[in-house]
């Protein structure tokens, strides 16, 4: 293998890692968050098990905040642009 499909492997590998990180694992603990600023408007709620891939751009580019949810629908925690920032680092 030469050197630049490795490199290449490398990188998509890590971003492929961190793409298929589930809600719960990136999440901050409802008591942790701030919610003063959070209105109907600016949320999109998924439930814990729901991989990263699958709600980045409503972080990224909707500018959302996501509400993560367990399996009867209790609010356990949140995912704002700063968690997504912290885990590209």
């Amino acid at each position: 293998m030469n050197i630049f499909k490795f490199i290449l492997n490398f990188f998509s590998s890590k971003e492929n890692r961190i793409d298929n990180l589930e809600a719960k694992n990136i999440m901050i603990s409802e008591n942790n968050f701030n919610k003063d600023n959070l209105t109907l408007g600016s949320i999109y709620k998924v439930n814990q098990n729901i991989k990263l891939k699958n709600f980045k751009n409503k972080i990224l580019e909707d500018n959302l905040t996501i509400v993560v949810t367990d399996n009867k629908g209790k609010i356990i925690g949140y995912i704002s642009k700063k968690e997504i920032n912290n885990i590209y680092k």
